[in-house]
C-alpha cells in the first residue's frame, strides 16, 4: 500500500541513451504526466494522498540533462547499463514504487510497474541473438510475475505477452500511445530536402523506412515497386541503408532516393509531401510511424498483422507482408486515385487525433495509483 507523501521513482536510465522508439515513449509519457497531472513540485494529489514523482539514473561523467525541472533527478550507484539496473536501482528504490518505461527492469523488485512494448523475443526469436533472446525472455517472465503489474501499448501486445509469459491477462494494462507530439514539430525544408523535392518536382513518391531489422520487411517495398514496372513512383527512404536489399534490386537508381538519418522536422516535411507511406512490417506491438504519418495527412499502407489493424482501423489500406504484389496493388491504388488518396488522408488525420499522450499518461497514472483510491 502506498503511504502519504511517498516518492514514486521513474527509472531514467533512458536519459543516458540516444532517443529511439522506447526512449521517445518514455519522454512523451513523462512530459504528459508533468503537463497534465502533476503540480510544480512533481506531486500528484488525490484521495488524501500526496505522491511525489522523481527520476533516478546512473551516475555519468557529466550531469544528465533533465527535461522536467518539476522532477528531481537523482544520479546514483556505481554501475552502468544493465548492471546498474539490476543492482543499484532496486537497492536505491527499496520500499518505493518504481516505474520502468523501456522494456527493462530489475528482476527481483516486487514494488514496480514495467512497460513492455511487444513480445517480439517470444514471437520472432530468430531476429535476436541467443543471449539477447534469453535475457529478455527471463526479464519479461520475472517482471510479469514479481511486479505489481505490466503496462503495454495495445490489446494485441497484452494478449501476446499474457500468452507467452503464462500470466493472467488482468495483470496487464493497455495504454495506447499518442501521436500528438507531431503537432509540436515544425516542418523544415532543409537544403537536401529542397534539392530532392526540386528533383521530384510534382511527381508522386512513396516514403519508406529502411532498416537492417528483417522484421521491418523493407525488401517487400523494393519488390512491390519492381512489380509496378516502369510506371512505379519514386521511393524516398529514411533510416539505415540495407545494402543486402539494394544489391539485389533491379530498380533504376533514379527512382531510389536514400536520405539516411532525418530529423523530426525533416520527417514531418516528408510526411506532408509524400504520396503514401509504406509500412509492411511483419510484427508490431503498436506501430507509431504510420500514426505519425496519418497525423500529417499522409495515406499509409500497413500490414494486416499484429497490432497494426487495431491502431489503424479503417484509416489505412492493408497488405499481406508475405506478398509484395498485395503491397504493390495498394500503393498503385493510392498513387493513381486522387479521390481515394484524399479520403484516406482525411480518415488518417481523424484517426491519429484520437491517440493523445495525455490519455496514455492518465491510464498509467490510474493503474499505479489504484491502491490509493
Amino acid at each position: 500500500m502506498l503511504s502519504p507523501e511517498q516518492v514514486i521513482w521513474i527509472n531514467a536510465r533512458f536519459l543516458t541513451r540516444p532517443v529511439t522508439g522506447v526512449e521517445r515513449v518514455a519522454r512523451e509519457v513523462i512530459s504528459a504526466l508533468v503537463r497534465h497531472h502533476l503540480d510544480s513540485q512533481g506531486c500528484w494529489r488525490g484521495s488524501g494522498q500526496v505522491l511525489r514523482f522523481g527520476l533516478i539514473a546512473p551516475r555519468t561523467p557529466e550531469a544528465l540533462s533533465n527535461p522536467w525541472p518539476e522532477l528531481r533527478l537523482w544520479q546514483t550507484g556505481g554501475f552502468q547499463g544493465h548492471a546498474w539496473e539490476q543492482w543499484d536501482l532496486p537497492r536505491c528504490t527499496a520500499g518505493r514504487l518504481l516505474l520502468n518505461f523501456c522494456n527493462t527492469a530489475p528482476l527481483f523488485k516486487r514494488h514496480q510497474w514495467t512497460f513492455l512494448h511487444d513480445a517480439q523475443t517470444f514471437a520472432i526469436p530468430q531476429n535476436f541473438t541467443l543471449t539477447l533472446r534469453w535475457w529478455y525472455r527471463l526479464m519479461f517472465w520475472m517482471v510479469a510475475r514479481w511486479g505489481l503489474g505490466v503496462l503495454t501499448n495495445s490489446s494485441f501486445s497484452a494478449s501476446e505477452l499474457a500468452r507467452f509469459m503464462g500470466v493472467d491477462r488482468s495483470r496487464l494494462t493497455v495504454a495506447h500511445l499518442g501521436a500528438d507530439h507531431m503537432a509540436r514539430v515544425t516542418p523544415d525544408l532543409t537544403p537536401r530536402l529542397k534539392t530532392l523535392m526540386d528533383l521530384l518536382a510534382d511527381r508522386p513518391f512513396v516514403l519508406a523506412v529502411s532498416s537492417d531489422n528483417p522484421n521491418k520487411n523493407f525488401s517487400s517495398v523494393i519488390k512491390a515497386l519492381e512489380l509496378m514496372g516502369p510506371h512505379a513512383p519514386a521511393c524516398v527512404i529514411v533510416g539505415q541503408k540495407n545494402d543486402r536489399v539494394f544489391s539485389r534490386s533491379t530498380l533504376s537508381t533514379e527512382k531510389i532516393h536514400h536520405l539516411g538519418y532525418v530529423t523530426d522536422a525533416e520527417l514531418v516535411t516528408l510526411y506532408r509531401r509524400a504520396t503514401v507511406m509504406a509500412y509492411p512490417s511483419f510484427y508490431e506491438g503498436f506501430g507509431l510511424p504510420p500514426l505519425e504519418a496519418m497525423w500529417h495527412g499522409c495515406p499509409v499502407v500497413v500490414s494486416r498483422t499484429s497490432a497494426l489493424p487495431e491502431i489503424s482501423a479503417d484509416a489505412a489500406l492493408y497488405c499481406d507482408p508475405n506478398d509484395p504484389s498485395s503491397l504493390a496493388a495498394a500503393l498503385s491504388s493510392l498513387v493513381h486515385d486522387p479521390v481515394l488518396r484524399l479520403q484516406m488522408s482525411r480518415r488518417g488525420q481523424d484517426r491519429a487525433r484520437t491517440f493523445v499522450w495525455r490519455q496514455t499518461a492518465t491510464v498509467i497514472l490510474d493503474a499505479v495509483t489504484a491502491p490509493c483510491r
